[in-house]
This record gives C-alpha cells, sequence and structure tokens, in this order.
C-alpha cells in the first residue's frame, strides 16, 4: 500500500479535544423511502455485532464491541461508540472526521474514541450550542471508508488481512445502540464533519431505516461528494476498493455516473420528503481538494458550485449549501490551524491546514451555529449562503 499514514486515536483526540478550549419499489418485505437499499443489503448487519463491555462516566456511556462480530478499526483495534443521555426526546448522531485509506493511499484515523471529544458541536457546557439539549450517539470514523466499506484486503500478499474495513458494519453496531437507548425521539440530527461529512451520505438511509416516521435533519459538515469529473474511473475504484458497489441503488444509473457522489444526495431527497439536508464547505478546500483528491482549488470550487447549485434546484426547500471562500476544512470543529503533513516546516502555511468552528464560519452575518438553530426550527431564514 502506498503513501500510507495511520493516525493514533488517541493523539488525534486530544488535538480535537484542545481545539474544543479555543472556541422505491419495495420487495422481500421492505418498506419507507429507502425499501430498494433494504433489499440490496444496506442493513444486513443490523442486530449482529455484540457489546462486550460497557463504562460510564456522568452522562456519558461508552460501549466496546467485539470485533469477532464485525465492527473493528483500521489497524485492528476494538470500534467503540459513545451515547449521551440527558432524557431528551431529540437525537444527535455524530459522525467524526477519520480521513481515508484506500489501496493507493491512506490517511486515515487508526482507532476510536472513548467518551464523547468535545469538538465545537460536542461542547454540551456551551449554552449557545445549537445541539446541547440533545441525547447524543458519537459515531468514530477509525477504517478510512467513510462510513461505508465492507471489505478485508491482504495487501501485501501474505494471507493475512492488514487493511480491515468495516465501516459499515461500524456505523450499524452504533445505529444499534442508539435505536436501543433513544428508539423513539421526536426528530433526528444527523450531522458529520470530513470523512464524516462524506458519511452522511451513507448513513442518512440507513438512518432512515432506523428511524421511518421521525423528521430527519443532515448536516454535512466538508462532505459534499465532489470527487473527479474528469476522471469517473477514479470513484468507481475507490467503491470497488471498499466493496460497496452493492449499495448504489440499482434504479439510479446516474448516480455516479459523473465521477461525484452528489447523484447519491440527491437519491435520499427525491426518496425521502420528511428529510432536510443542509452542506458547508469552502471554495477551495485544501484538504480534499489537494491533498485527498490531488485537483487544484479551481476545480474543486467549480465542481462544487455546480453540483450543488443543480440539488438545490431540485430540492429548493430542503436543500441548501453554505460555502465560503478560502482553504478552511470543517466548521463543527473548532478554530485550529494543523500541519497537513509531517513532512516539511509546519510553519509554513503550505503546510498547514484551517480548521474553523460554529461561530466563526460566518457569511452575511450568519454563522454555522445560526444557520443549523434555523434549519432545525424550519425557520423561513435558512437560506443559501454563499461566497459567490
Amino acid at each position: 500500500m502506498k503513501n500510507t499514514r495511520f493516525v493514533s486515536g488517541f493523539s488525534l483526540g486530544a488535538i480535537l479535544a484542545a481545539v474544543s478550549l479555543l472556541g422505491g419499489c419495495s420487495g422481500n418485505g421492505a418498506s419507507g423511502p429507502f425499501a430498494e437499499l433494504e433489499n440490496q443489503g444496506l442493513n444486513q448487519y443490523r442486530g449482529v455485532a455484540k457489546v462486550m463491555e460497557k463504562s460510564t462516566f456522568g452522562d456519558v456511556t461508552t460501549f466496546t464491541f467485539d470485533p469477532a462480530s464485525g465492527p473493528i478499526c483500521l489497524q485492528k483495534t476494538n470500534y467503540l461508540t459513545s451515547i449521551r443521555d440527558i432524557g431528551s426526546d431529540e437525537l444527535f448522531l455524530y459522525l467524526t472526521g477519520g480521513g481515508a485509506c484506500w489501496k493507493d493511499f491512506c490517511f486515515a484515523l487508526s482507532g476510536a474514541f472513548v467518551g464523547i471529544v468535545p469538538v465545537n458541536i460536542t461542547n454540551f457546557e456551551d449554552p449557545n450550542n445549537p445541539v446541547r439539549n440533545m441525547n447524543t450517539v458519537q459515531i468514530s470514523s477509525c477504517d478510512g471508508s467513510l462510513f461505508a466499506g465492507d471489505a478485508d484486503h491482504d495487501d501485501d500478499g501474505d494471507g493475512i488481512i492488514d487493511r480491515p474495513q468495516h465501516g459499515i458494519r461500524n456505523l450499524t453496531a452504533a445505529l444499534d445502540i442508539a435505536k436501543q437507548y433513544f428508539p423513539n425521539p421526536r426528530r433526528v440530527f444527523l450531522a458529520g464533519s470530513s470523512a464524516g461529512g462524506f458519511g452522511t451520505i451513507m448513513a442518512t438511509p440507513l438512518v432512515r431505516i432506523y428511524y421511518p416516521d421521525v423528521p430527519l435533519y443532515v448536516f454535512s459538515d466538508s462532505g459534499p461528494g465532489i470527487i473527479k469529473t474528469h476522471d469517473p474511473q477514479f470513484l468507481t475504484d475507490l467503491l470497488n476498493d471498499f466493496n460497496v458497489m452493492r449499495f448504489i441503488p440499482k434504479s439510479c444509473k446516474d448516480c455516479i455516473a459523473n465521477g461525484h457522489l452528489t447523484g447519491l444526495i440527491g437519491y435520499g431527497l427525491e426518496h425521502d420528503p420528511n428529510m432536510k439536508l443542509g452542506l458547508f464547505s469552502s471554495y477551495g478546500d485544501k484538504v480534499y481538494a489537494q491533498f485527498f483528491l490531488g485537483i487544484g482549488a479551481q476545480e474543486f470550487g467549480e465542481e462544487l458550485a455546480q453540483e450543488t447549485s443543480y440539488l438545490n434546484g431540485k430540492y429548493p426547500d430542503r436543500f441548501k449549501m453554505f460555502l465560503t471562500e478560502g482553504e478552511k476544512h470543517t466548521s463543527l470543529i473548532g478554530d485550529a490551524t494543523m500541519p497537513l503533513e509531517s513532512a516539511g516546516d509546519p510553519s509554513d502555511s503550505a503546510n498547514q491546514i484551517q480548521l474553523g468552528g460554529m461561530y466563526t464560519t460566518e457569511l452575511n452575518g450568519v454563522t454555522i451555529a445560526d444557520w443549523i438553530r434555523m434549519m432545525l426550527a424550519n425557520d423561513p431564514g435558512w437560506v443559501i449562503e454563499t461566497a459567490r
């Protein structure tokens, strides 16, 4: 495997904690808006994962899953998920960031978080946090497959699996816990940052299968689904590497034809009228455009504008975007500057990434925190915010 760099879950957890201180036809019995994906096996691991340990500290409980039952992280460490139960009738599901890993490139978190890491959106001590009064499930990204993978790779050919990518099993295990402890919320808010933002694309229909009748609000924080329009084979190869082509709806002939995942976002909006989706990105997101995709900021920005405008044109009341200039990556983690790679001078801006926070990521006098609050309130002030 080329260009491999695993990231320690504990070291990244410490960084994130520090950041926070800164600031449709059905068959086979399936029904509902995503019956087609149920029939294609999207929820095949529901009820399969087994909890082998749980620990509680205050109002947060962390569950450790038996790897023999499926959930596992990239370097074969145990998969964990944590919940915060405050007796609310609302549910917040947060998909953490964690990088990505495929056969030719790997920069990914290799361990799941213990407890709920208090980044900006999960800092529940903040009285202005729009989700502070919701029950919470933190769902860690730790296998590099954007919460979608279902593959075991022997990259060096020695007969031993060295790259387990069980993203869909990890996600399903966490949703099993969510459903067990919070079976009947009056509404669900699903959000994810970075890899978790991309993870909302696959998680949205699976969450709907678990919670079929409640209003579903989705916020993708720097996971716009933009890949490579000039090289659609790249996306096909990536999905094959993750072994998730079977989760592309068969009825959606053009879902990935243009080399992006935005067709899947559109599929979700088309099939689920009880869902609203907001998306944040910057036009020059250095992490995605340059580091992971290897395309320039100009191409990324043009594709971002085109794809999001198309989705808003089709679903103007239920899809909105918040698009800023610059290179900022994420808006829910908190303001920080971090080195992108270990090589080179970390003080050189060329080797740094900018993370953003809910209260400092702003357009036209509206912050991301305001924007999320308006979305959740079905406020008519929830409108497109764009720098272009």
